[in-house]
């Protein structure tokens, strides 16, 4: 048994259509945005700051280095004078150490973070992938199935409705008449076969009364 089609609005899935390619659109850009911030992130982290520290830290060792020099020297020299200090060969020794603690405690850091931001990223990836790849590839073909409804919709819906059949008028067909012409003589020739015992029944009492007021045959007397 066929089932009629339950078409309640096509303007439903046309605006569905719509608010689809919208959001299509803006998850497309959201995950753009979040994969260039996430580069920036990496990119700042892993070969900026990385690279920066590490050569703060190259810097600092320099410092130290240069540092030392100075402050052997500055003992040197003290060694044959009482009134020549290290004082600040000394200090200067003391920020540059402080400086290239601060520098390799930076890289320590960085290093510990950098395995901590992959293992974030590569959550994001396996979530956002799926999303990524619908949108890529069979969100085309989503769209061309809602299209094809659409369309099939539409065409039911444009057809006229079925037209009931109309009985067509009776019209006098020669069948007909010759049925009309083959049943007049019955009808006449039963009614002259009604007609004919009223006749004589109302003839035989003035036949009746005609006998009874005539006078008797004379031959039929003398007998």
């Amino acid at each position: 048994m066929s089932m009629g089609a339950n078409v309640r609005s096509v303007d439903a899935l046309k605006d569905f259509k719509v608010t689809l390619i919208n959001f299509a659109e803006e998850a497309r850009i959201a995950l753009s945005s979040a994969d260039m911030e996430i580069r920036q992130v990496r990119n700042w982290l892993t070969r900026d700051q990385l690279s920066y520290w590490q050569s703060q830290v190259k810097r600092c060792q320099e410092r130290v280095s240069i540092a030392r020099t100075e402050l052997h020297r500055r003992q040197l020299s003290q060694a044959n004078s009482d009134a020549v200090s290290d004082t600040d060969q000394k200090e200067a020794l003391r920020d540059a150490q402080r400086r290239l603690r601060e520098a390799e405690e930076k890289v320590e850091k960085i290093k510990r973070w950098v395995p901590v931001l992959e293992h974030a990223i590569s959550e994001y990836n396996s979530q956002s992938q799926p999303l990524g790849d619908r949108l890529a590839g069979s969100f085309v073909g989503s769209l061309g199935v809602l299209d094809r409804m659409i369309n099939a919709l539409d065409s039911y819906l444009a057809m006229a409705p079925p037209i009931a059949p109309v009985a067509p008028p009776k019209a006098a067909t020669a069948d007909s008449l010759g049925e009309a012409t083959s049943t007049a003589p019955r009808s006449a020739k039963a009614g002259d076969g009604e007609e004919a015992p009223a006749a004589a029944e109302e003839s035989a009492p003035a036949e009746a009364e005609a006998g009874a007021g005539a006078e008797p045959d004379p031959a039929l007397k003398d007998a």
